[in-house]
C-alpha cells in the first residue's frame, strides 16, 4: 500500500470509495472541484493501482478540520484508515477537529488512539439514518496515544 496526494487519476475510485461509505456520497466533480481549492488536502491509500482509502483535510488559518474518511468495505480493518490519517496528520499543523456518527465506535477509537479527544455531541447532526455527532479534537501540542504501536 502506498499513501499519496489525490490527483485526477484517482477521482473515479474516491467516488466509489463515497457510494460504499456514505449515505449523502459527494460526487465525481465535488471530488475533482477539491483538487482545485487550496484550503483542501486529500490523501489516498493506493493497493493494486486503485485508491482503497482515503481521507480530506480543510487546513485554514492553523487549524483543520477532516472532513471525509473511507475506506473500501472489503479493505477495512487493515490499518489503511489509519495510515491515511498519519499522513494527513503529519502533513497539518495546528489544532485538527472532526465530527463522527455516535454509533461509528470504530472510528471513534482509531481517533481516540491518534490523539483526539471528544469536546461535544451534536445533536441530530446526519441524515439517513439521523444520528448525534460526536465532535472530537486533536490539539496541535498532544501526540498520537499510540505512537510506534506499529499499526
Amino acid at each position: 500500500m502506498e499513501i499519496q496526494e489525490l490527483t485526477e487519476k484517482y477521482i473515479k475510485d474516491v467516488a466509489l470509495i463515497e457510494s460504499e461509505c456514505f449515505s449523502r456520497p459527494w460526487s465525481e466533480a465535488a471530488i475533482a472541484a477539491e483538487l482545485k481549492n487550496e484550503f483542501s488536502h486529500f490523501y489516498i491509500a493506493v493497493e493494486g493501482g486503485r485508491a482503497v482509502g482515503f481521507v480530506g483535510v480543510y487546513a485554514l488559518s492553523g487549524e483543520a478540520d477532516i472532513v471525509r474518511v473511507g475506506v473500501l468495505p472489503q479493505f477495512r480493518r487493515r490499518g489503511i484508515a489509519r495510515a491515511v490519517l498519519r499522513a494527513a496528520l503529519e502533513q497539518t499543523a495546528g489544532d485538527i477537529f472532526l465530527d463522527v456518527r455516535e454509533s461509528n465506535s470504530a472510528a471513534i477509537r482509531l481517533y481516540r488512539s491518534l490523539g483526539f479527544y471528544d469536546t461535544g455531541v451534536r445533536k441530530n447532526y446526519y441524515s439517513e439514518p439521523e444520528e448525534n455527532a460526536v465532535l472530537m479534537k486533536k490539539d496541535a501540542e498532544r501526540g498520537d496515544a499510540d505512537a510506534g504501536a506499529g499499526n
